[in-house]
């Protein structure tokens, strides 16, 4: 007898999706780090900080749907995070970096990538863990 599908632990099949799921966190943080300084003529569109919450919501959560875990849940989010601190930190070869920082427009549509969505991807992994088993009574 094969116990029902809620109560299966979670198989290669569902990592695989938590792993494909890492991947385009991966992607998004590239699309979004490169769509920081997206100009409608004179101003500045912040669709990047957009983007950076939605998936940063999202990913966490399909993870989570995916594999009942709070690891899987913040796989995709520790993804996000690396490659948009390596594109915040680490200088091109021309000396200069992916993500501004400074002052202006464009460093605050950055901040908002970097800060929203780190913000919102550790709200939505916090909670979508689920409380600790109660604990039975303490005999003393």
């Amino acid at each position: 007898m094969t116990p029902p599908d809620d109560e299966r632990p979670p198989g290669a099949l569902e990592w695989a999706g938590v792993v494909l799921l890492c991947l385009c966190a991966v992607l998004a943080a590239v699309l979004e780090a490169l769509l920081v300084p997206l100009y409608a003529g004179s101003v500045v569109v912040p669709i990047a900080v957009v983007a950076a919450l939605v998936t940063n919501v999202a990913f966490p959560r399909m993870a989570r749907v995916l594999v009942p875990s709070t690891i899987a849940a913040a796989l995709p989010l520790v993804a996000w995070l690396v490659v948009i601190v390596v594109f915040g930190v680490v200088t091109r070869p021309e000396g200069d970096v992916i993500l501004p920082g400074g002052s202006g427009a464009v460093h605050w549509v950055s901040y908002g990538v970097m800060l929203g969505g780190a913000l919102a991807g550790t709200i939505t992994v916090v909670v979508s863990t689920p409380p600790p088993a109660p604990r039975g009574p303490v005999n003393r």
